[in-house]
Parts: structure tokens; C-alpha cells; sequence
């Protein structure tokens, strides 16, 4: 078996002689992409997409750390919730979201002049798992260098912490789209609401990986509930008004597709 180093490798000399622009959430997946295409001495541009359905934490995460980079960021305007499929919250509305904002990240790149690549940083564990986004990807021609090299999660990871990239078990952060189950009305004030209270539960110490679902009923996904940390875990819910919410352990990803 070729090592994931060596996949990476063999894939640079095809993306080294264009510019790249790549779509940048600030989670794992394309912070490893900017900064090993980086390292590598590609040109890349990153574009980062606001809207309702991205908490602000996360934009202005993304923000300084493609500043600490020195890496060039363009944010671009992205509302999906007047898509049909996401305005119902149906089982297309990651892909009816992802084609859109393909859409809408190559109209920024085309009116900014010049031309690049755009890339994604879907991995080859997005290709074996359900993710109807991955559809609106393949139809946009859009390119996926780390599914490409065949570089799984758990690799990145590993690469990441060899070469020096920062939080490396950065925990994934999908959209909050992904919170509602299907049929519910994604509202940006529902949205707010969820993603203030999933700010106040990540600063509490030791809580580790979590969702917070909305079935329309409450439930909070924890991998681990420490022992103590359930009544402030409480209290964090009560103020953003998700008390009574069930607290549930075990695998967080997938909850809405089992």
C-alpha cells in the first residue's frame, strides 16, 4: 500500500501549475488543503461562505487563521434558506445547498477576474459515507485533491500533526442545517439560537465531541458525557431554551440518515 504521504505527492505536480481557489469552511479537511497545497507552493485562494446557516464563531475562526496563514480569503454571501429544498429542510438539502454555493463561489471568481481552479476538501471517507452534497460537488466540476490522493480523515490528521498544522483533532463542525431533522423549518432566528447555545457547550471543559439535534424535540449528542458535567451541560440548554433536552451517548455524525 502507497503511504498517504507519498498519494499526496504523486498528485502535486498536476495542481502546481494552476491557481487554486479552494472552498474554505475553516474546519479540518480545508485547513489541511490550503495549508499543504500552501506548502507545497501553490497559488491558492481561499473562499469562505457566510450565511445564517454558518455560526459567526466559525466565520471569524476561519478569518484569523487564514490571517496567521497569510493566506488570501474572499468571503462570499450564502443564504440557502430560499432554496425550495432547504426551506422545507428536505433529505436534498445539502445537496440543493451545495449546488448553490458552487454556484455562487464560481460567479465570485469569475467576477474578480482571472481564472482558478476551484477545489473542495472532501476527503475519501466522503465518498464511502451518505453525502448529498458530494453530488452537487461531482456535477459542479469541482476538484477534490485529498479524495483524489484516496487521503482518509484519520490521515489528514496525521500528515497535519507531521507537518506542523495547527489543532490537528479539530473536532468537525457540520452545517446547522445538519441539526434539524427533515420537514422542520430552518429559520435563521431557530439557527441563532442553535448556534449560541452550541458556542456556550464547546467552552465547557471536557465536553469533547457533541451535536445539538432538534427532533423537533431537543436531543444533545455527546461521545462522552464527563461525570459532573451534566448540570451545567443543563444550564447551557435552559438559557438558550432546549431544557427537557435529552442527552444521548455514543457516535455523533450521521443522526437524521440511520
Amino acid at each position: 500500500m502507497v503511504a498517504p504521504e507519498a498519494r499526496w505527492q504523486a498528485l502535486l505536480p498536476v495542481l502546481r501549475p494552476w491557481p487554486l481557489a479552494v472552498a474554505f469552511s475553516g474546519g479540518l479537511d480545508s485547513r489541511f488543503l490550503c495549508f499543504a497545497l500552501r506548502r507545497a507552493g501553490c497559488d491558492v485562494l481561499a473562499l469562505h461562505a457566510t450565511g445564517p446557516h454558518v455560526p459567526q464563531a466559525e466565520s471569524a475562526a476561519a478569518r484569523r487563521w487564514a490571517r496567521a496563514q497569510g493566506l488570501p480569503l474572499r468571503e462570499v454571501r450564502h443564504d440557502p434558506l430560499s432554496l425550495p429544498d432547504v426551506a422545507v429542510n428536505s433529505r436534498e438539502r445539502c445537496y440543493a445547498c451545495k449546488r448553490a454555493l458552487m454556484r455562487r463561489l464560481r460567479e465570485a471568481l469569475a467576477a474578480a477576474g482571472g481564472c482558478r481552479i476551484l477545489c473542495d476538501g472532501s476527503n475519501a471517507d466522503d465518498l464511502t459515507t451518505f453525502r448529498p452534497g458530494q453530488r452537487a460537488v461531482r456535477e459542479a466540476g469541482v476538484l477534490s485533491p485529498l479524495a483524489l490522493a484516496g487521503l482518509r480523515k484519520q490521515e489528514l490528521r496525521d500528515l497535519g500533526a507531521a507537518w506542523g498544522l495547527d489543532d490537528p483533532q479539530q473536532a468537525a463542525r457540520p452545517c446547522l442545517l445538519t441539526r434539524l431533522a427533515y420537514g422542520m423549518h430552518p429559520g435563521p432566528a431557530l439557527l441563532s439560537r442553535l448556534a449560541a447555545a452550541e458556542a456556550d457547550l464547546a467552552a465547557l471543559p471536557g465536553l469533547g465531541d457533541f451535536r445539538l439535534r432538534l427532533t423537533p424535540e431537543p436531543v444533545l449528542q455527546v461521545a462522552a458525557l464527563p461525570d459532573g458535567l451534566r448540570p451545567r451541560v443543563m444550564r447551557v440548554l435552559d438559557t438558550h431554551g432546549f431544557g427537557g433536552a435529552e442527552i444521548v451517548e455514543g457516535t455523533v455524525s450521521g443522526f437524521f440518515d440511520r
